[in-house]
């Protein structure tokens, strides 16, 4: 599922953004000891997602390396692209779908956490995860939202993202964020924090966005309408920083996450 997976956070990128992809390049660097079969099954992936969301294929580049290197470029286009330095004092903060899933498949997997009865949405999660390109495209025509990021680095990391781009203080509400019932069942057959695999794990391909509360009527009726569950866990202030809202007040949330290029 590398193919799958390497188009699909281009997908996403993009769809943070509000723009519909048009076309994708791939590089392709791979050892003498990687067969054919799972080159092709590679690029059969990137096929996959590319008949799903609409793109082209526009070629790229194979050669061979000392490690199997995969990187992509993707092209899209908008009217009106969703910045996250656009978020605006007043705003409410709004999240799609459910987290936690891809932190419970990644301890699975990378730790050989305990499995449930039910593990095919966790499965899902890591290995076709999914974009939300419609909805993106739906929030970029909305004057009331003023901006938006994918979640592929984490919840907590991509809060302080748009905290720091806009300078504004975000406050998010502890009970509010939407955890997959799976993801719950999941850490407690392991001992974990589900509300820790919601805000710090990464690789969760939903949207974070922020607007105008006059406006989200009109946004929960248009993902009603395309079966995406959206969900205000927030609201901004004027000030900075990100903090979480529980039973005992405020407190800071710590930024975790993927961090690029961290030693």
């Amino acid at each position: 599922e590398f193919g799958w997976r390497l188009a699909i956070s281009c997908v996403s990128d993009l769809a943070a953004k509000g723009a519909r992809p048009l076309g994708f390049l791939v590089s392709l660097n791979v050892t003498r000891r990687l067969d054919m079969k799972s080159i092709l099954e590679i690029y059969k992936g990137i096929a996959d997602c590319a008949k799903e969301y609409g793109f082209d294929i526009w070629g790229g580049d194979i050669g061979e390396s000392k490690e199997v290197v995969i990187d992509g470029f993707m092209v899209g286009v908008t009217k009106r692209p969703l910045w996250r330095n656009g978020v605006r004092p007043g705003d409410l903060i709004a999240i799609s779908g459910e987290l936690g899933l891809t932190g419970a498949a990644f301890h699975y997997i990378l730790q050989g956490g305990t499995g449930i009865s039910d593990m095919r949405r966790i499965y899902e999660a890591a290995y076709r995860p999914k974009a939300r390109l419609k909805l993106g495209m739906l929030l970029s025509e909305l004057d009331g939202v003023h901006s938006a990021i994918d979640l592929s680095d984490g919840l907590s990391r991509s809060l302080h993202e748009m905290a720091r781009a806009s300078n504004v203080k975000l406050i998010v509400r502890e009970r509010a964020i939407p955890i997959a019932k799976e993801a719950l069942e999941y850490a407690k057959a392991n001992s974990l924090d589900p509300l820790s695999l919601a805000l710090h794990a990464g690789e969760e391909y939903e949207l974070l966005f922020t607007l105008e509360p006059s406006c989200w009527k009109q946004v929960r009726d248009l993902c009603n309408k395309i079966g995406v569950r959206v969900t205000v866990i927030g609201y901004v202030e004027k000030g900075y920083g990100v903090y979480l809202e529980g039973k005992e007040g405020l407190r800071p949330l710590e930024e975790k996450g993927w961090i690029h290029l961290r030693e």
